[in-house]
C-alpha cells in the first residue's frame, strides 16, 4: 500500500481536493472493471435446463457392434435396454418397430446434444465467475492503493474549517458546506464498503484457488504412493510429517502451508531415511552386543560354521560397513534390520 504524502497544507475549500470528482474516478474505475452479468444471466437457464436433462454415457450406446443408435441390429431392441424390455421386444409387431427405433434414435441423439450444451454452459458460467473474481482482485487492489490517499485528503479538505466562526457570521454558507461535507463522507463510506466487499471476494477466491491446489497436490500423492497417501493412510502420514517437520524447527504456519507434492515427497524421504537409521544402529548395538557375548562352550564335530553363527556374523560385518560410512547406506541399514531380525 502506497504510503500518503507526510504533509498536506490546509488551504480554502474551494481550492482542495474535489472528494465527489474522486468518487466518480472511483466508480468509473470500477465499471471498468464490472463484469458482464448479462451474459451469466442468459446462460443460467440453459444450464439449469441442461443439467435436468439425463445423461447418455458410453454404456448406452452398447458394445463397438452397435450403430450409433445403440442398437445391436436392424431387428432387435437397443443395446442398452435391460433385458426385460428386450424381452417385451419380441411382442411388438414388426411393422411398428422401425418406428419406435427411429424414435429411439432421436430420443438418444437429443439427450447426447442437451449434455453437450450443459457442459458448454458449465465451462462457459465457470469463465465468467473466473473473469469476474479477477476484476474484483483488480478493484480490491486499486482501492487499497487510492483508498487512503481520498481519506487523507477528505480530511485535510475540511481540516481548516472554523465551522462555528462561520456558522455565525455566514449560516447559509454553513449549511451549504456541512452538505458537501455530508455528501462526500458519504461517497467516501460507499467507496470504503466496496472496497471492502471487493477484498473479501478476493480473498474467498484465493482460499478457494488453495483449495484446489491442495486436492490437486494430493491426488497425486495418493496415485503415486498409495501405501503412504491412501485413503485410510493420508490423515497419519500428514501427521507424522507435521511431527517430523516441528522437530526440525519448522514453524506451524510454514508447515500448515505446504501442500506441494514434492515437497511433501521430500519430506516423507527425509522422515523414512532418518527412521531407518535409528533402526539401524539399534541393530547394529544390538548385534555387536550379541557378538560380544557368543562363547563357545563346546566345539561339536563336523562342519566349522554354524546357520546362527554366519547370520550373527553377517550382522556384524552388515553393521562395521554401515558404521564405516557414517549412516548414509539405506542398503546396508535394510540388510542389517533384516538380519537382525527387526
Amino acid at each position: 500500500m502506497p504510503v500518503a504524502p507526510e504533509a498536506v497544507p490546509s488551504v480554502p475549500v474551494d481550492e482542495a481536493v474535489d472528494i465527489a470528482g474522486a468518487a466518480a474516478l472511483l466508480d468509473d474505475e470500477r465499471a471498468r472493471h464490472a463484469p458482464d452479468i448479462d451474459d451469466a444471466d442468459a446462460d443460467a437457464p440453459a444450464e439449469a435446463e441442461a443439467d435436468t436433462a439425463p445423461e447418455a454415457t458410453a454404456d448406452e450406446t452398447g458394445p463397438d457392434e452397435a450403430g450409433p443408435d445403440g442398437a445391436a441390429s436392424d431387428d432387435g431392441p437397443p443395446d442398452f435396454w435391460s433385458a426385460d424390455d428386450k424381452a417385451a421386444w419380441r411382442e411388438v409387431p414388426e411393422p411398428l418397430r422401425p418406428v419406435l427405433r427411429k424414435y429411439e434414435q432421436q430420443r438418444i441423439a437429443f439427450v447426447n446434444e442437451k449434455v453437450r450444451e450443459a457442459a458448454r454452459a458449465r465451462e462457459e458460467a465457470a469463465q465468467i465467475v473466473e473473469v469476474a473474481a479477477s476484476k474484483a482482485e483488480q478493484a480490491a487492489t486499486w482501492w487499497a492503493e487510492n483508498g487512503p490517499a481520498f481519506q487523507k485528503a477528505f480530511a485535510d479538505k475540511w481540516a481548516g474549517v472554523d465551522w462555528h466562526r462561520l456558522a455565525g457570521e455566514n449560516p447559509s454558507e454553513w449549511a451549504r458546506l456541512k452538505q458537501q461535507r455530508d455528501d462526500e463522507a458519504a461517497m467516501l463510506h460507499e467507496a470504503n464498503r466496496r472496497g471492502e466487499a471487493d477484498r473479501e471476494v478476493a480473498r474467498a477466491r484465493a482460499h478457494h484457488v488453495l483449495h484446489q491446489a491442495r486436492q490437486a497436490e494430493h491426488a497425486k500423492l495418493r496415485d503415486r504412493h498409495p501405501e503412504w497417501f491412501g485413503d485410510d493412510k493420508a490423515t497419519e502420514t500428514y501427521r507424522d510429517l507435521g511431527r517430523f517437520l516441528l522437530d526440525k524447527g519448522i514453524a506451524p504456519d510454514r508447515i500448515n502451508a505446504i501442500h506441494e507434492a514434492p515437497i511433501i515427497e521430500l519430506a516423507l524421504a527425509a522422515m523414512r531415511f532418518e527412521k531407518a537409521q535409528k533402526q539401524a544402529s539399534t541393530a547394529a548395538r544390538s548385534a555387536a552386543h550379541s557378538t560380544a557375548r557368543t562363547t563357545p562352550t563346546r566345539i561339536a564335530p563336523g562342519p566349522a560354521g554354524r546357520a546362527g553363527n554366519r547370520a550373527t556374523d553377517s550382522a556384524r560385518q552388515v553393521g562395521e560397513r554401515f558404521r564405516q560410512g557414517g549412516g548414509a547406506s539405506i542398503a546396508d541399514a535394510a540388510e542389517l534390520i533384516r538380519l537382525s531380525g527387526l
